[in-house]
């Protein structure tokens, strides 16, 4: 199904913008309030995951780095699932930064421009740590151009007008929903299914998927090598949607360093 994401520093303009697309196109809606039911099927914090969506492990002191990046993987797990569903636009749940390489789903940032030099200012606070958030949890920065098919500023146009062009742009074509396009929205909602399931118990796990087939990449200590990867293919194999499985160890060259020397 087709799907419309959001992105914007600033809310309130984002979610006026993406429900009146979503009144437009007639598309189903993906939020923030959508971590209320992901917290409730994960037996999770409420109050904790919304603040793990704003707040890297480094700031948030009541959770481990481990801790939150189970959490990010199970919000992440559960949004994959459901934009497989329907025709949904998506906002508040930086769907942006893991839902990548899928054509079907046009990617939007919406930038409000300001002549007020504190509004600036402020603003560009907020991105660096919006970026750095990106950047612990996903790898990616979420100002970096490259992730939208559409950028706007929003000092030119008006809501209206915004809604109307990114509703056009969804016709194209190119966005409307392809096998190919299908398949690589399902094998992320996969890789995403093992990554929650090994993150229950273990660190440093990265999982790509393609037509069933799921390679697994960690790393860890050379004397833990044996012991991890028989683990991942423990958790991993009894998982029915996976058809093969492979598993690639990397040493942890800076703890082995460390070690070294102790």
């Amino acid at each position: 199904m087709s799907v419309l994401l959001f992105a914007s520093e600033d809310e309130k303009l984002e979610h006026k913008i993406a429900r009146k697309s979503a009144e437009k196109l007639g598309y189903q809606t993906l939020n923030a309030e959508f971590l209320n039911e992901i917290a409730q099927i994960h037996a999770l914090d409420p109050i904790k995951l919304k603040e793990a969506m704003q707040t890297t492990p480094s700031i948030f002191k009541r959770i481990s780095p481990k801790i939150w990046h189970y959490w990010l993987s199970c919000v992440e797990m559960e949004v994959l699932n459901r934009l497989i569903e329907d025709n949904i636009v998506c906002w508040g749940l930086e769907a942006h930064l893991y839902v990548v390489v899928v054509s079907h789903v046009l990617k939007v940032r919406l930038i409000e421009a300001s002549e007020d030099a504190s509004k600036l200012k402020s603003d560009r606070a907020k991105e660096r740590l919006r970026d750095k958030w990106a950047m612990t949890a996903f790898k990616r920065r979420s100002s970096d151009p490259k992730l939208y098919d559409m950028m706007l500023n929003m000092d030119q146009i008006t809501p209206d007008e915004a809604v109307s062009t990114i509703s056009s742009t969804m016709e194209y074509a190119r966005f409307k929903p392809m096998t190919y396009s299908m398949n690589n929205l399902k094998d992320r909602a996969l890789a995403a299914k093992v990554k929650n399931r090994l993150l229950k118990t273990l660190t440093d796990i990265r999982v790509h998927a393609q037509n069933g087939t799921v390679v697994v990449n960690t790393t860890s200590l050379k004397r833990e090598r044996k012991k991890k990867v028989a683990t991942i293919k423990e958790i991993a194999g009894q998982m029915d949607d996976i058809g093969y499985l492979e598993v690639h160890w990397n040493k942890d060259a800076l703890k082995e360093a460390a070690n070294s020397y102790r």
